[in-house]
Order: structure tokens, then sequence, then C-alpha cells
């Protein structure tokens, strides 16, 4: 089965922005598949220079407390965006509406809505209300 390259590159950028929107509740830890997103992406890179992959990776581990939960979740936010244009240049997209929304659109598809995501300080990860207990929760 051959991929187009374009699809990949857009996969990986996808996936990068779900990185965007999920950074908003809590500081990411490290995955194998935003390794491979970044790594995809750099593949694509037109000078080779790994700064803005090992930029965008190091702002999704930012765990600087600000003076609020919604200025903390405001800066990540703001931050990893801004990584991800960096990115996005790397590989030849100039960062603009036109090419942004999409994928941001599509990473905001993949995830479920805001209200229904919460951190969960004890696994340190996102959870949904759907989301099955961690393997070691007590039964209620």
């Amino acid at each position: 089965m051959r991929v187009d390259r374009d699809k990949i590159l857009q996969l990986a950028l996808v996936h990068l922005a779900e990185c965007v929107e999920m950074v908003g509740d809590a500081p990411l830890r490290p995955t194998a598949s935003l390794r491979l997103a970044l790594a995809v992406a750099h593949s694509f890179s037109l000078d080779g220079d790994r700064a803005p992959f090992d930029d965008f990776w190091l702002q999704t581990r930012d765990d600087r407390k600000g003076w609020s939960e919604t200025g903390d979740s405001y800066f990540r936010t703001t931050r990893l965006m801004t990584q991800l244009r960096g990115v996005m240049r790397a590989v030849g997209i100039e960062p603009t509406v036109a090419t942004e929304q999409p994928l941001l659109d599509a990473a905001r598809r993949a995830l479920p809505p805001r209200r229904e995501r919460r951190f969960n300080p004890l696994t340190q990860r996102t959870e949904t209300a759907t989301s099955p207990p961690p393997p070691d929760a007590a039964p209620s």
C-alpha cells in the first residue's frame, strides 16, 4: 500500500495540533505518538534543523506555574502554538489562518469537547467522562 507523502505530513501536523489542544489541560507526558509525529515532520524539514522540533517537544513538558490555572492553560497553549508554527515553517508551510485552521479543526474533531475532558493528577492523564478507570483503581 502506498501512502501520499502530503497525507503523512498532514497526519503528523494534525497530531501536533491535537497536542496544542490537549496541553491546555496540563503539560503532556512524552508519548510514542508525539515522538513519531515530530520525527515524521522532521523528515520533511527543508534544512534538517532540529531546533523547531526540539522546542515543540520541550514546550509540551513545560509545567511552569503562574498566577492561576486559567493563566497557566492559556500560556501553555499559546507557547505550544508558537512552536507548532515553527514546525510548520520548517516543513515549508507558512502559518496563516488558511493553513492553521484546517489543522486545528481536524484536531478538535479527533478530541472530545474540552468540557468533557479533565486532567487526573493521580494518573497524570487527560480523561473523559467515558474513560475507563486506571487498572489499579479501586472499584466504586
